[in-house]
Formats: structure tokens, sequence, C-alpha cells
């Protein structure tokens, strides 16, 4: 059996001469950071072109088109009676969303009768479609309030009343951890940190596949778990160690570079996320056993980013999801990871705050090592069965 060393010594050779595993770990983290960050890199969109079809041509119509453009995020570029010539600006992409005013919105609205505004969005940049409208939301509604309050008036009822009973309900708004309100400051912390989680499953699986059909771990016959767990160590040492440094590149100037918020210590963030690395290694090796070649590890791997995404609760809470996808979500390392970064970097968390998520970090760590030696002991069991016979 090779010492602890020559089999380090073997995984960097095998990391070198597999171009591969060399381009997922070496290059892909630090591209896809610029690449995935530039998206972003203007997190706050003003004066976004959009267009108005008129087909009321009347004093409210229009009174609705002026208070559009006179809102903070966009800017109205067209003013158009028909629909065509309005779409031929936006395919051209120099509008990023079309209002459209039916035929009798004004009097059917001072009747209170309600009319259907059309809203067209170009939603390939979700930042753009997401302001446009709740621009156009935050009108409709000014306009529907004082339309109701106009009626109420007109029927004798007291101006303070009328308020009250036009608008029942007044939304507050008060930005705590996310000054700027954008999807840009909340996501691209996430989806770092997640660029690094999926090319470290990546590469490292393709390594593990590479150790179980041509390497040591070929023949599991005669070696024992610690040797198992030894030659394992040796091979995902290079990428705690060096995953660990991007958390810290990551950290210190690519944050900083995209001006993100990132609270508490920095010592802290790294030993949680060696913590979490060292997870990642563990349920990589667990499930990349199981696959016969590199290709279809990376094919699969590749398609998950968006699904592990979801189901981690970052987008949504996870007491929301369905119970199955809940139990998903809770053998996920990034659930509570995600959880606790976002607590101490945004939220100024201290340690009685992310206690649990830690801990939950620390059963999934010791759940992975158990899995790992039920799979091992499985294989041995497999292989001794079919020496037998």
């Amino acid at each position: 059996m090779k010492s602890w060393w020559d089999i380090f010594k073997s995984e960097l050779s095998l990391i070198f001469e597999d171009k591969s595993i060399l381009l997922t770990c070496l290059v892909a983290p630090l591209l896809y950071a610029f690449f995935v960050g530039s998206i972003y890199s203007e997190k706050e969109v003003n004066e976004i072109p959009i267009a108005v079809v008129d087909y009321d041509h009347s004093s409210l119509s229009r009174k609705v088109a002026s208070l559009i453009n006179s809102t903070e995020k966009v800017k109205l570029k067209g003013h158009f009676s028909n629909l065509e010539d309005a779409l031929f600006y936006f395919n051209n992409l120099e509008v990023q969303g079309i209002v459209v005013l039916p035929k009798g919105f004004q009097k059917k609205t001072m009747n209170l009768e309600g009319a259907k505004i059309d809203l067209i969005l170009n939603n390939t940049k979700f930042l753009t479609s997401n302001e446009i409208n709740k621009s156009v939301q935050k009108v409709v509604l000014m306009v529907s309030g004082g339309v109701r309050m106009r009626y109420f008036v007109s029927n004798k009822i007291p101006i303070d009343m009328a308020k009250e009973k036009a608008q029942p309900i007044l939304p507050v708004i008060k930005s705590i951890y996310n000054a700027t309100n954008n999807y840009g400051d909340y996501l691209l912390p996430i989806l770092l940190i997640l660029i690094l989680q999926q090319t470290l499953i990546i590469a490292f699986g393709q390594s593990v596949v590479h150790e179980f059909q041509h390497g040591i771990l070929k023949d599991l016959n005669g070696i024992s778990f610690l040797e198992f767990t030894k030659i394992l160590s040796a091979k995902s040492a290079y990428y705690l160690f060096l995953y660990s440094a991007y958390f810290f590149v990551f950290y210190k100037l690519i944050f900083p570079h995209y001006t993100l918020v990132f609270n508490g210590s920095i010592g802290f963030h790294l030993l949680l996320g060696f913590l979490f690395i060292t997870v990642i290694l563990l349920y990589t090796i667990l499930v990349a056993s199981y696959f016969r070649t590199a290709i279809g590890w990376t094919e699969i791997m590749a398609f998950s980013t968006y699904p592990l995404f979801l189901v981690s609760g970052y987008s949504w809470p996870v007491e929301s999801m369905p119970e199955l996808l809940q139990w998903v979500a809770n053998i996920l390392p990034s659930t509570p990871y995600f959880n606790v970064f976002n607590s101490l970097s945004v939220e100024k968390a201290h340690l009685p705050d992310i206690t649990s998520g830690f801990i939950h970090l620390l059963i999934l760590l010791v759940l992975a090592y158990v899995l790992l030696y039920l799979r091992f002991s499985l294989s041995k069991n497999l292989i001794s069965k079919g020496q037998v016979s």
C-alpha cells in the first residue's frame, strides 16, 4: 500500500494530466466568478426604457403614462396608438417592456368597474423586468386609490374617511438587510459560493470515479476502512486546502470587487468554509462511487446546480416546501451553510445565533462518514460474495 504522501503526489499528477479536472478546479472558479458577477456588476438598474400603447386616448390614460414615466426606475421611450409599432421597438430591444392601456380605460376606471392593463416584459433580464413590473403596479395602485377617494368624496364622505376607505392598507417597505432592495446584492454572494461548491464537486468527483475505476480503489479486497479513509484523505487534501484558499480570495477580493456586504470574523468564516468543504468532499466520494465514468459524473453534476440551489432554502423557506423536499434540503450541506453565511455576513449575527446551523453541519459531517462506511462495507461484501461464487 502506498504511503499517504505518495497518494497525495499521485493525485497532483492526475490533476495536471487530466485537463478536465485541471480546468474545473483551477480555472473555472475564478472565470465563472467574474463571468457571473459581471451580470450583476450594475446591481441597480435605472431609466429602463419602456413603451406605452394607448388605445383609450383619454386624460386618465395620458396621466397614467406620465406617472409611469416619472417613477425612478423606468423611462418612457415611446407612446404608441397600436401594439404593432411598440412591438417593433420591443423586438429590437430598444424597450424592455410595453404597457397596454385598453379602449374604455378611463370610463371603466371612473365607474369603478375595473380595467385590464396588459404588461409585456422582456424576461431575459429579470432585474429589469421586475423593476418595470413594480413601477407599473405602484402607479396603478396609486391611480386606483385616487379614483376611489374621488368617488367617496363625491358621495359626501369626509376626506379623512375617504382616504382610509380608498387605501385601507398602506404598504410600508423597510429594507433591513438589503439596503438597495435589489436581487443582485441578495443573490450574488450565494451564487459565488455555489460556483465554488459545484466546481469542487465536479473536479473531485472526476478524480474519485477515476480512482474507483482505474486506481487503488479498483479492488477493495484486502483494504481496511482505515486504509480506505487514508487513501481518500490523501486524495482530498489538495482540494481541501485549494478551496479554503478560494474562500479566502473570494471574501477578501471578489466580494469587495462587487461591493457586496461581508460582515463577521474572516477567521470564523474560513472555519465554517473548511467544515463545509469537508462535508462536500465526503458527500462527493459517497455519490461518485456509484458512477462508472467521469463523463457521466460531469454531465449529471453540471445539471444539478440549479436544483441544488432551489432546494437549499435560499430562494424560499425550507418549511414552505413539500415534506419530501424538506428532508432532501436538510441533508444537503448547502442548506445550513447558506443560512449561516447569510446570518453572519449580512445580518451581523453572533455565535449564539448560528449555533443550530453549525451543529447541523457537524451532524451532516458525521452522517456522511457513517454512510461512507456503510458504502465501503457493502462493496466489500459484494466482492466477497463474488469471489465465493
